[in-house]
């Protein structure tokens, strides 16, 4: 799609959208309300929620979740715009480290961002109120990482 999109900071009025599009996603909610200071979403010409993506603040980590777009969005780079944007954010709030978990997107995030896998066990103590971090469902998830001192992290 060639259509402009928007990326705004989500507001609490996002919610209900934010929330439906994970769920059809297959993505958890779980926390999602709680931080939703920490989401950006997609917006298109009828302001329309198409995409999401949110970062956690846990101290100088975060723990990046959320990442859907629409299908009908798929494959037009808004994934990487919403990712890359609220990467953008975290550095500039002094984050130091970004978590992942991911069953289906170890690849896109290692080669479009530079995340590298890494242990669970390092960060759950870290990241013991995160409500994502300790669904079961979660548990067996690829533990991806990403240094934001590091300049340039993402590439299309």
């Amino acid at each position: 799609m060639s259509e402009k999109i928007i990326l705004e900071l989500a507001e609490n009025a996002d919610s209900a959208a934010i929330l439906q599009l994970l769920a059809e996603s297959g993505l958890p909610t779980d926390g999602v309300v709680e931080y939703l200071s920490g989401f950006v979403v997609a917006r298109d010409k009828t302001a329309q929620v198409v995409g999401v993506a949110g970062i956690e603040y846990h101290g100088k980590i975060g723990l990046l979740r959320s990442v859907a777009v629409a299908p009908d969005w798929q494959k037009s780079k808004i994934g990487w715009q919403i990712v890359s944007t609220v990467l953008q954010k975290a550095q500039v709030k002094g984050i130091e480290e970004i978590v992942l978990l991911t069953t289906t997107a170890r690849d896109y995030f290692a080669r479009c961002f530079k995340f590298s896998e890494t242990e669970r066990r390092h960060y759950d103590e870290i990241l013991h109120k995160s409500a994502e971090w300790n669904l079961p469902r979660c548990t067996s998830a690829i533990v991806m990482r990403l240094d934001l001192s590091a300049k340039n992290f993402g590439k299309q």
